[in-house]
């Protein structure tokens, strides 16, 4: 680009020095400078619309680095989980599973028992609408007592200033706990965690080619599979959802525009070593 404005102000000098006798002005003025300079600067690729996104996804978001945040400015909070159903009686509404101090120190204190409100075969439980035809699951003991949360509620003296999540992106923890963002193909996983009175099972593949878009680009045919694998234990299990593989979506202002290619759902022992925890403020 250097080149390009200096042969431009070459060109203008010799034109200047070709016509010295009768023109009154010269061409090298300041007005045609700041023309060959907005000419460079349009040749420059322009990132900022990719750039602004990541910043999206970052804003009021903190992530834990060896199971503390750092300049935690919330004081001391309760991490909690919320019961969804209306007509579930259990008192209180909430289910205390750990806390972050003044510090930012992140502790886990999973109560030994809960009262669970519904059923593992019940549909209501999937916060993943991403399987279409429900024949494909299976379940064994499908009538266990079933509790889970796809995120945390983190609150101070009762009141709600964000929410928690478990996961190795920042991209993906906030994608997949929001049906609009659902299919999107940034990789990586989300972690969960479900409760359940008895051990019990649900499994099910579905393949399948639908042609999809994305507001600003054009509609293409992508196969996807979404497999279920969840063997759970009595008590407590982390429930881990990773993106495997994406289509690039070419947007027409260079945004980030995916859809994945596979989700797998999967019942791990522990919490992985390379997952952290996502805290997003809340916005008033």
């Amino acid at each position: 680009m250097k080149v390009l404005l200096s042969n431009l102000m070459l060109l203008l000098i010799l034109a200047s020095c070709n016509d010295s006798n009768t023109a009154t002005k010269p061409l090298l003025t300041t007005e045609n400078i700041q023309v060959a300079q907005k000419i460079t600067e349009a040749s420059k690729p322009d990132n900022s619309s990719r750039s602004s996104q990541d910043d999206w996804y970052w804003k009021n978001t903190k992530m834990s680095s060896d199971g503390k945040f750092q300049n935690w400015e919330e004081g001391a909070v309760d991490i909690v989980m919320t019961y969804r159903m209306k007509q579930n009686d259990a008192q209180p509404r909430t289910v205390k599973v750990g806390t972050i101090n003044a510090a930012g120190e992140i502790s886990m204190t999973l109560p030994s028992e809960i009262k669970t409100e519904t059923k593992l075969d019940n549909l209501g439980n999937l916060f993943f609408y991403d399987i279409q035809d429900i024949s494909n699951l299976n379940y064994e003991n499908g009538n266990s007592g079933y509790f889970s949360n796809n995120s945390f509620l983190v609150e101070k003296n009762g009141k709600s200033v964000g929410n928690l999540t478990m996961g190795n992106s920042v991209r993906t923890t906030y994608n997949l706990v929001n049906q609009s963002t659902l299919t999107m193909g940034d990789e990586g996983y989300l972690l969960y965690m479900a409760y359940l009175d008895e051990a019990g099972s649900l499994k099910g593949t579905e393949s399948r080619t639908d042609k999809v878009r994305r507001d600003g680009t054009n509609t293409i045919e992508a196969a996807t599979t979404v497999v279920y694998d969840l063997d759970f234990q009595p008590g407590w299990n982390y429930v881990k959802v990773e993106v495997i593989g994406k289509y690039d979506l070419d947007h027409e202002r260079g945004l980030n525009a995916s859809w994945f290619k596979e989700h797998q759902h999967t019942v791990v022992s522990e919490m992985p070593e390379d997952a952290a925890y996502f805290f997003r403020k809340q916005n008033y």
